[in-house]
């Protein structure tokens, strides 16, 4: 019997030894893991915060409509202008990009003029532009950044200008390669450089030395026809890298990112996605949408992908809803996406970490839609009862 007993006191001391040591071999997976988590976390930080020390709160918010009167754009000092597209900034400030008279008697031509509503009042600028600022705001073909500081940044294949809609005037234009077929032209966030994505090749320049030789980052290549290129640049937060999407002819191939100078360039072959958007703090946002079929699981997915950590998709949302059009806050806090409701579109704002509805409407058609700079305000540009509308939405919330 004693020993008996003592061959059960070694076997639980041998037990007991193996669990401490499996445990302590775990600590440091576990503690990876927790961290992966946090920073992978859609939960918008605080200037200063960091990822991992943020606890997941309850967060109430609070949702506030405004009706724009654009009724006023049909009787501006320059003629009857036809919203185009609109943008909204931090303050509530809305920029609205308008098709004008080409001339003073009123004929019609593919000319723009910006302007800007601020509490009711629309300030229009004077200069109208042309460089098919027009046909590029019809296709969706420009680029827009927003810095935050007053000033936005607009570009196409033709022409590049930074705007300040405080004071309704142009801070800076940009010389473009003339000899180029350009896809988008992109200013950094300190405002220095541009990438300029061309059919050519892919390439970057000082904006104080402009007119001097652009300096290439990625050549264009063609291999059995099929011509490969890198498009859709997106300066990283401290502008040592950009974010880009490697095309094969007109498709999306897979991501990839670059420093700032000639050498360095990866493949981001860890995002199995074609359908990506970047955010401002350096992480990429993926979705997929499989189809409208009825019944059809997992219509909807997305997720997040830390290119500069551990290079792999983390799921964050499925939906058997199938949304067929989206758009992410800067700091993937919110997101916007549009269903079909029988004849209706419907638009859904939803808190990506808790899945809760923020915000619910149904329209006629949905031309554009966007959130502001700090993820506060929302800008919709709709049909409902048969007139075109714009629509204000503040979004304000506090953490439980």
């Amino acid at each position: 019997m004693n020993n008996y007993n003592k061959q059960n006191k070694l076997l639980d001391a041998l037990l007991y030894i193996i669990m401490i040591a499996t445990l302590v071999m775990l600590a440091p997976l576990i503690a990876r893991l927790a961290d992966s988590y946090s920073f992978n976390s859609p939960v918008a930080l605080n200037e200063g915060e960091n990822t991992g020390e943020r606890a997941v709160r309850n967060r109430k918010y609070t949702v506030n409509e405004t009706y724009v009167n654009i009724s006023q754009l049909k009787y501006t000092d320059y003629g009857a202008l036809n919203l185009l597209s609109a943008k909204i900034t931090d303050g509530g400030k809305i920029i609205m990009f308008c098709e004008s008279p080409s001339d003073d008697i009123g004929r019609t031509g593919n000319t723009t003029r910006i302007a800007v509503w601020d509490s009711g009042e629309i300030s229009v600028l004077e200069r109208r532009i042309r460089s098919g600022l027009y046909n590029s705001m019809i296709n969706k073909n420009y680029v827009y950044k927003d810095y935050g500081d007053g000033a936005v940044f607009i570009s196409n294949p033709s022409v590049a200008f930074l705007f300040d809609f405080e004071e309704l005037e142009f801070i800076e234009n940009y010389m473009l390669p003339s000899n180029m077929n350009i896809y988008q032209v992109v200013l950094s966030n300190n405002k220095e450089r541009l990438a300029v994505a061309a059919e050519e090749g892919f390439y970057i320049y000082e904006v104080s030395s402009q007119g001097t030789p652009l300096k290439e980052l990625i050549a264009s290549s063609v291999s059995n026809e099929v011509l490969t290129t890198a498009r859709d640049p997106v300066w990283s937060s401290l502008d040592n890298y950009i974010i880009y999407k490697s095309y094969a002819d007109n498709f999306i191939r897979n991501a990839g990112m670059t420093t700032d100078s000639p050498g360095g360039n990866e493949q981001l072959t860890g995002l199995d996605s074609n359908n990506f958007l970047f955010l401002a703090n350096d992480i990429i946002f993926y979705y997929f949408s499989s189809g409208s079929e009825p019944y059809q699981e997992n219509m909807f997915r997305c997720g997040f992908f830390d290119p500069f950590g551990d290079k792999r998709m983390i799921d964050v949302m499925k939906s058997q809803v199938y949304y067929f059009d989206i758009n992410i806050s800067s700091r993937g806090t919110h997101l916007a996406a549009l269903s079909h409701n029988g004849n209706v579109i419907r638009i859904n704002i939803i808190d990506i970490r808790t899945k809760k509805q923020i915000y619910s409407e149904m329209f006629e058609a949905v031309y554009d839609f966007s959130f502001s700079p700090d993820e506060k305000n929302f800008i919709i540009h709709a049909k409902a009862e048969g007139e075109d509308i714009l629509k204000l939405i503040e979004i304000d919330w506090v953490d439980e």
